[in-house]
Order: structure tokens, then C-alpha cells, then sequence
């Protein structure tokens, strides 16, 4: 093909038609363009298509991750909300010296929050550089703003409340004076008896500084419970609709 191009040239230049030998030139250039185009139009089909193939394997691994978040969020929920019933029965409670110390020193403690939510997956989406969703591009934004957005956010409230949960532990262990904490399976002897350590937990159970920190709990574990409801329902969502694109 090349040498009948290149005959042709020859040709027009040995007959001396130079206007035609240009208009020819300017056609093979014009020629070699349009098929170097839809060589890159092929090229980027064959790509749209291999992405789209990709996006909807992620699709069907977010949609197991995205069940077991679920089934994560509605777990926690139920143990935030016995957190939050007790400390606020503890909170309200006027005749304490009816409660046993066991419970006392039970419901005393603020807790640390460890849910267990591990987006795995969105890395390795991150990392196939896929920008462009084509007909997934609802469910990938959504997907973005569960992953991108509130769990990141929720990281975040979460770190916070764990540190507030390090400040009153280091009441308890270091700044009050007056009662000795007893840990679980604590075999150890206690210097006063369970009378006297009773009466010093009181004291302090109704001290303003200890009421602080069951209502500073309190708030923190009702506000990390909105954020998960939160998540939760976005997640259900995003659920949802994979679901109905993969059957």
C-alpha cells in the first residue's frame, strides 16, 4: 500500500502537476489523522469497556463489605444505647446507697468505642485510578460520599470520644484519692471493706467532676450514635441500589 502511494507521488511529480501533488499530500496527511483518531477511539472504547467490567466486580465486593458494615452498625447501635440507658438510670438514680457496689463499679467506668468498620476495599478502588464511571456513575458517587466523606468524619468523632474516654480513666487512676479501683478478677486485698469503699464511691458518683464525665459519655455515645445512623442509612441505601443494577 505504501509503494502505490508512493508511485502516485512519483507520478505527479514527473508530470510536473505540483497543485495536484499538493491537494494528494494534503489528503494522505488528512488520510493518516482520521485513522490515527479512530485507532484512539478504539483504544479508549476498549478502554470504557475493560473500566466498566472492572467497576462491576467492585460493585459486587462493596456489596458484601457493605452487608457486613451494616450488620456492624445496627450491632453497635444496640450496645451504645444500653451504654447510654445506664449511665443515664445511674445519672438520675437519687437513693444510690440502695445499688450495689458491683454495679456501681460497673457503671461507673466510660467505655472505649472499638466498631469495626474497615473500608479495605475503597483503597483498592483508589488505587485503579478509574475517574470516569460511565453507567455505574450514580452508585460510584454515592459509593464516594459514604466512603470519602462520613467514615473518614465518623474516624475522626470516633478518636475523639476514645480520648475523652483516656482523660476520665486518668481521673480514676491517677487524680481522685479517695477510692480504690477494682479491676476485673481483682484477687487483690482492698485497704477499706466493701462498706467503706461503697460510701467513697458515692461520694464521688456525686461529685460534680464524676457527673461530668457520665454526662460528657452520655452526649459523646449519643452523638457517635447519629453518625453511624447515619451511615447506616446510606449504606442501605448504596446497598440497595447495587443490588438492583446486578440483577
Amino acid at each position: 500500500m505504501i509503494k502505490f502511494f508512493r508511485k502516485i507521488r512519483q507520478n505527479l511529480l514527473k508530470e510536473a502537476k505540483i497543485g495536484k501533488y499538493f491537494k494528494y499530500a494534503l489528503g494522505e496527511v488528512v488520510l493518516v489523522v482520521v485513522g490515527i483518531l479512530v485507532a484512539l477511539q478504539i483504544n479508549t472504547w476498549n478502554q470504557q469497556k475493560n473500566n466498566q467490567a472492572i467497576l462491576k466486580q467492585f460493585l459486587v465486593e462493596y456489596k458484601d463489605e457493605l452487608k457486613l458494615n451494616i450488620e456492624n452498625s445496627k450491632r453497635d447501635i444496640k450496645i451504645i444505647e444500653v451504654e447510654k440507658e445506664e449511665k443515664d438510670k445511674l445519672l438520675k438514680n437519687k437513693r444510690l446507697d440502695t445499688i450495689g457496689l458491683r454495679y456501681l463499679e460497673m457503671e461507673v467506668q466510660v467505655r472505649y468505642l472499638n466498631l469495626d468498620y474497615s473500608p479495605t476495599l475503597q483503597k483498592r478502588f483508589e488505587n485503579s485510578q478509574i475517574t470516569a464511571y460511565g453507567k455505574y456513575n450514580s452508585i460510584f458517587i454515592e459509593l464516594q460520599e459514604l466512603y470519602g466523606f462520613q467514615w473518614p468524619f465518623f474516624k475522626k468523632s470516633l478518636n475523639r470520644h476514645n480520648k475523652e474516654v483516656d482523660q476520665a480513666n486518668e481521673f480514676w487512676r491517677y487524680q481522685q484519692k479517695s477510692y480504690e479501683l477494682k479491676y476485673y478478677n481483682d484477687g487483690n486485698a482492698f485497704i477499706g471493706d466493701s462498706i467503706e469503699r461503697k460510701k467513697e464511691l458515692i461520694k464521688l458518683l456525686k461529685s460534680p467532676i464524676v457527673r461530668n464525665i457520665l454526662k460528657t459519655d452520655f452526649k459523646e455515645k449519643e452523638r457517635i450514635k447519629t453518625e453511624i445512623e447515619g451511615m447506616l442509612r446510606q449504606s442501605e441505601r448504596s446497598l440497595e441500589q447495587i443490588n438492583s443494577i446486578l440483577q
